[in-house]
């Protein structure tokens, strides 16, 4: 899921973790203290020099203002020249993706005159991260290996609303896109800004593109990277993002013109579909040390989709490819159960589709995920199943939320920037565009593989003129406006 309403969703947190390690960060924060819902009060944060952390209380119902109350994580980068251009606020995606955690890893990708001109600023989503977590559902390994062909796949998430919602019965309900927007306009208010920027990745463009809805006096600029189109049902979000990891694909595994130096032979994609096959009728045996879950096709579909998103964070891949063939799934599970766990280990499985499930108007049965499973499995052949698992699987047995999404329209707002990826497997390129063309943002192309051009192609020379110019100088690309590699 990367995304949440069809998105790269988990992608973020083993980006994060290997950044993390590559740099030298310690990403254990101070605990935040409670703070006033009018301001945040801020102390260091662990490990992260010239970040500071802190929390908001925000009510747990809108409805109900005077009741109670949760605590939002945030955390902040001071600009680093005076006077800046005010508040940049980051979203990773997800959903679930813990912003304070991620913010100081992958601040660096940002073009070097936003990081100079702005403070930036992130926080955890209620339901995330330290902002009241949800901590059921099935364990990330159950969920990484639900087969999406069969109706008992699809079950493993049958019991998850109810389970969460007896374990958290005022919070599951509350922990929407809508709230979310909403605490973010408390956050913007809590640093006295009267308007800021907002760079969104992701399911962040589904958060972004809300409150742009909500509050369009209050967007001074907003980038919208790797949009999701949520006015699209989960199916047809499914439906659309098939063909693309299908592309993606067969793009990263192209044939070998020397076989003996590679892992998977002269023809990839037919050792991929090989071990598809295989797999769909015979799990391998589980990789032991605690874990007593068979290897799956949802392990090899999970794992393939985290590959596609950010190639150079899943080097190991095509290895893990090579063991599983030969037996050993051991590191594909490795792999495929990041899709649903963070940085820290903790379980992504709840909150991922408590956002998606709530926000969704319609929940297609176990029965009807299969049956799409094995439609896009047969029109597009290559881990087209796994839109299904990376849109809808979670969704089984959920009933409607107030939460929905309202369908996204023009506003006011100033025109956002919308980056579409041409090879990104999880909100595919022609999703993107239609969703611009209907908030009438300002559309520019990115020519690459993967998931965002933030994640894949920060260094891209064009594409960091085209955000600097719009976030500092406010200005829009020309239309059409297209960067290659």
């Amino acid at each position: 899921m990367l995304g949440g309403h069809g998105h790269a969703r988990h992608a973020l947190a083993p980006v994060a973790a290997v950044a993390a390690a590559l740099l030298g960060i310690s990403l254990a924060m101070v605990p935040p203290a409670a703070g006033a819902a009018t301001s945040i009060p801020w102390g260091p944060c662990a490990g992260a020099p010239g970040y500071l952390c802190g929390s908001l209380q925000v009510p747990l119902n809108y409805a109900h203002r005077s009741g109670p109350t949760i605590a939002l994580s945030v955390i902040e980068h001071p600009a680093t020249e005076a006077p800046g251009d005010g508040v940049l606020l980051f979203n990773p995606g997800g959903p679930g993706e813990s912003g304070v955690i991620d913010l100081p890893v992958l601040a660096s990708l940002f073009p070097s005159a936003v990081r100079d001109d702005f403070t930036l600023v992130s926080f955890d989503e209620r339901g995330t991260g330290t902002s009241s977590p949800l901590r059921c559902g099935p364990s990330p390994t159950a969920a990484a290996s639900a087969v999406p062909f069969s109706a008992s796949g699809v079950n493993v998430f049958a019991r998850l609303p109810t389970d969460c919602a007896a374990k958290y019965p005022g919070l599951l309900s509350g922990v929407t896109t809508l709230n979310a927007a909403k605490d973010m306009d408390r956050i913007r208010a809590a640093l006295g800004a009267s308007q800021i920027s907002y760079y969104g990745l992701s399911y962040g463009t589904v958060l972004g593109a809300l409150y742009a809805q909500l509050f369009p006096g209050r967007v001074r600029a907003m980038v919208l990277d790797g949009a999701v189109d949520t006015n699209l049902s989960l199916s047809r979000q499914a439906t659309e993002e098939a063909p693309a990891i299908d592309a993606a694909l067969r793009s990263a595994l192209p044939p070998c013109a020397a076989p003996a130096s590679c892992p998977l032979g002269a023809r990839p994609l037919a050792t991929y579909s090989a071990l598809e096959s295989r797999l769909l009728l015979h799990p391998l045996p589980a990789p032991g040390g605690g874990d007593t879950t068979p290897v799956t096709v949802g392990d090899l579909f999970n794992a393939t989709l985290l590959y596609l998103s950010v190639p150079a964070f899943f080097g190991g891949y095509p290895a893990a490819l090579e063991a599983a063939a030969a037996g050993n799934g051991a590191p594909l599970r490795a792999l495929s159960v990041q899709f649903y766990e963070d940085v820290g280990g903790a379980s992504l499985v709840a909150p991922e589709w408590a956002y998606a499930c709530n926000d969704a108007t319609a929940h297609p049965s176990a029965r009807a995920s299969a049956l799409l499973a094995r439609r896009l499995s047969a029109s597009s052949p290559l881990a087209g199943a796994a839109a299904v698992s990376n849109n809808l699987i979670g969704c089984v047995g959920w009933r409607p939320g107030s939460g929905t999404v309202p369908t996204l329209v023009r506003t006011s707002a100033p025109t956002p920037l919308v980056i579409a990826t041409t090879g990104d497997p999880n909100t595919p390129y022609t999703g993107v565009a239609q969703l611009s063309a209907v908030i009438g943002g300002r559309l520019v192309t990115n020519v690459a593989a993967g998931h965002t051009w933030l994640l894949n192609d920060s260094t891209n020379a064009c594409m960091e003129g085209v955000v600097t110019s719009y976030l500092v100088d406010r200005a829009p690309p020309q239309a059409g406006e297209r960067c290659s590699s």
